[in-house]
């Protein structure tokens, strides 16, 4: 395990919410106090908006570990609802009784009622909507009318709009902009520059346990820079891929040589170019290519579903249909786990699942791969073999997502 090898006391780069993880940047820094103006002075509403991965959730993380015990906070991460599902996700966040019957004005005033209560009980509510760039118009409106609620000359509520930039185009709606010049606290989050790029790896691997067994080169950042745009979260899943392979080499030395290996092994491109597809093999190098790979044999019960020949230094296992092998099983994280090539050595490694990864019956964080190893995924056993044997001229020339068809037993 790459943490113990750097004596690491846990993974640096998995626990990406973690408040203690959270590196203040100037960027965020100016947003903290944006969010804290909002609510200090009790603007009743607030927009942050930012790209994927550009730390907003680990900001309002960040921002709630600080908050004392006079709030009532409130998060909700659904957003693509009707007005009346929202409503009623709003009341059972605040612990109130709901019931199918109760149409949108009852719900309102139910909400209404509800918030000046926890006023009335000297709290004042903080209500989170995440991926609001999904609202639809009516219930942005409907949040307008509720930060504008007052007991006392006092708002009841602040409400914090977090989400990609798309929400700004459906604020500029005519049937919204109305109620937009409400807003006045905005913040848009941008991306780590070179520097704090730097400064934000070693905070996460020193609040893990230790940064001084680890060193980088300081060509290193830079590259990083190029492939992540800045944005956390690929950072942490390229720094993450770094130091396996560092790992795996038996070094504590991260080289531009090592990050390579990471973004080749990833099959990323230059942060903002767009992927083109793969190029196709000819018969007789994919012929070649078969005939001399390794293989998984895919049983569920102890019935024989497929093969699945690792033709690539990277596959992704998991529940979701975007991975390379997609295994309908509930039991199998969305992404569970990845067969790393590195040399003639084959590595499988957990990705943080949730029921873990299982080589020989030991639970795993990385392992290397032999013949006849036996790899447990939830209710799917994975056997890896060689696969010595000439394709056959009826066997297909693609390497589909074999285990699609594992539904049928569900």
């Amino acid at each position: 395990m790459y943490y113990e090898f750097f004596n690491l006391k846990e993974h640096p780069f998995r626990l990406t919410c973690e408040p203690k993880y959270f590196y203040l940047s100037p960027e965020h820094t100016h947003a903290n106090a944006m969010m804290e103006f909002a609510l200090i002075k009790r603007q009743g509403i607030m927009l942050l908006t930012g790209e994927v991965g550009t730390g907003k959730t680990m900001l309002v993380q960040h921002f709630l570990s600080r908050l004392d015990t006079g709030y009532k906070i409130i998060s909700i991460n659904q957003t693509k609802l009707s007005e009346l599902e929202f409503l009623q996700l709003l009341l059972l966040e605040m612990d109130e009784q709901v019931t199918q019957d109760d149409q949108k004005q009852q719900l309102v005033a139910s909400v209404i009622a509800k918030l000046e209560q926890l006023h009335h009980d000297n709290l004042h509510t903080i209500i989170f909507i995440d991926e609001a760039q999904n609202l639809e118009p009516e219930i942005l409106k409907l949040l307008f009318q509720l930060s504008q609620v007052r007991v006392d000359n006092q708002r009841v509520c602040t409400i914090y709009l977090v989400g990609q930039n798309k929400i700004r185009e459906t604020l500029e709606q005519p049937e919204v902009s109305e109620a937009v010049s409400i807003i006045n606290a905005k913040y848009h989050l941008g991306p780590l520059n070179l520097k704090d790029i730097r400064r934000y790896i070693y905070h996460r691997l020193a609040v893990a346990g230790s940064h001084k067994s680890v060193k980088f080169d300081k060509e290193v950042f830079p590259v990083i820079e190029t492939y992540t745009g800045g944005r956390p979260r690929l950072i942490n899943v390229l720094t993450d891929h770094v130091l396996t392979y560092a790992f795996m080499e038996e070094s504590k030395e991260v080289s531009t040589r090592t990050v390579d290996k990471a973004v080749e092994d990833l099959q990323w491109l230059p942060f903002g170019v767009q992927y083109g597809g793969e190029q196709a093999r000819s018969p007789d190098v994919f012929k070649e290519e078969r005939r001399n790979s390794y293989k998984l044999v895919i049983r569920i019960n102890n019935k024989v579903q497929g093969e699945y020949f690792i033709r690539k230094k990277r596959i992704n296992i998991g529940r979701h249909r975007d991975n390379d092998l997609r295994i309908d099983d509930p039991l199998i994280s969305r992404q569970h786990a990845q067969i790393l090539q590195q040399g003639r050595t084959i590595y499988l490694r957990d990705l943080n699942s949730t029921n873990g990864t299982y080589v020989n019956n030991k639970r795993v964080d990385i392992a290397a791969l032999e013949e006849g190893t036996v790899v447990k995924l939830g209710n799917c056993l994975l056997t890896f073999l060689r696969n010595n044997k000439p394709q056959s001229s009826g066997e297909s020339s693609s390497n589909r997502n074999v285990l699609d068809f594992a539904a049928t037993q569900h």
